[in-house]
């Protein structure tokens, strides 16, 4: 979908080339976008920047953007297969750039999925944007290949001596005024509540835990069952001190040994971080991902205003 031309041509290269805003109905260029996006064609409107490249009379690319609040985030960019590796997706780019009022911001986000990725990536430095910064990510799996994996690395687990996991349905007023108090001193994110985690949706009783640490309350991780046998994790938390030890790993591996009991070994499991989660996102690029079979991870990626 993108450009990876290593640099411009310059433009008597290309005599019938022309790069110029769309207006009123866009769709000759609708192949050029995802079909997510091809509405914003019909008709392009105030809030969309679309910008199309012509060989001639033929629509040969297109970049499309949309204005936020925040900025201007730009959708997608694509050249028409014959024209690809000819500085056109870098001239699209550039356009879009002279569109985007001074000082703005112009951010993309893309899937480490995308199958244009290094393209698209290399397209972007070229341009002079920034780097890729982690926003979130999103991992499936089975119990099998978590038990597996615990089963090689026990020492991982064995470790966590004065750890101990409670259902959260059985917490005490102590562990509740305990969760309150962590919160309310920052060791953990008021993101992670677990009162509110409870308040948004139905959790799996019977497989939602809490870790204490000597008696003490220090985490809790929060499932949700998904008929026939997927398990959702929709939240999960430590205290920031001991997040390196292993206690969420602990909650993980007896979320899949329920699991494993309950659905089945090859049923699923899935879990999306929350935004803005560095700890969260560290363990999932650490730990999940080793026993995941599918991973997504969404970049963010901005060009300096100017």
């Amino acid at each position: 979908m993108t450009d990876p031309s290593a640099a411009n041509p310059p433009l008597a290269a290309f005599p019938n080339l022309r790069i110029a805003a769309l207006e009123g109905d866009g769709n000759a260029f609708a192949r050029l976008t995802y079909p997510a996006y091809r509405s914003f064609l019909a008709p392009v409107d105030m809030g969309t920047v679309a910008i199309g490249a012509w060989i001639g009379d033929i629509p040969a690319g297109l970049i499309l953007a949309r204005s936020l609040e925040e900025g201007t985030a730009l959708l997608s960019v694509s050249v028409a297969s014959g024209w690809r590796r000819c500085g056109v997706g870098g001239r699209l780019m550039e356009a879009l750039a002279a569109e985007v009022p001074a000082g703005e911001r112009l951010t993309a986000t893309y899937s480490s999925r995308l199958p244009a990725r290094a393209a698209f990536e290399g397209l972007l430095r070229r341009q002079g944007w920034g780097e890729p910064v982690l926003q979130s990510m999103r991992a499936a799996g089975t119990p099998r290949a978590v038990l597996e994996w615990a089963e090689a690395h026990s020492p991982a687990l064995r470790v966590l001596r004065g750890y101990g996991l409670v259902l959260w349905r059985d917490a005490t007023p102590d562990d509740r005024a305990e969760v309150e108090r962590l919160i309310a001193a920052g060791a953990i994110d008021a993101d992670f509540s677990p009162f509110a985690m409870a308040a948004q949706f139905e959790h799996w009783s019977d497989n939602s835990w809490m870790v204490r640490r000597d008696g003490v309350v220090v985490g809790w991780m929060f499932a949700r069952l998904e008929p026939p046998d997927t398990v959702w994790y929709h939240g999960a938390a430590v205290r920031r001190d001991i997040e390196h030890i292993g206690p969420l790993l602990l909650m993980f591996h007896r979320v899949h040994q329920v699991a494993a009991e309950r659905l089945g070994p090859d049923s699923t499991w899935r879990i999306d971080s929350f935004p803005r989660t560095p700890a969260m996102l560290a363990f999932m690029r650490r730990r999940i991902a080793t026993f995941a079979s599918f991973v997504d991870e969404l970049y963010r990626v901005d060009r300096p205003p100017g």
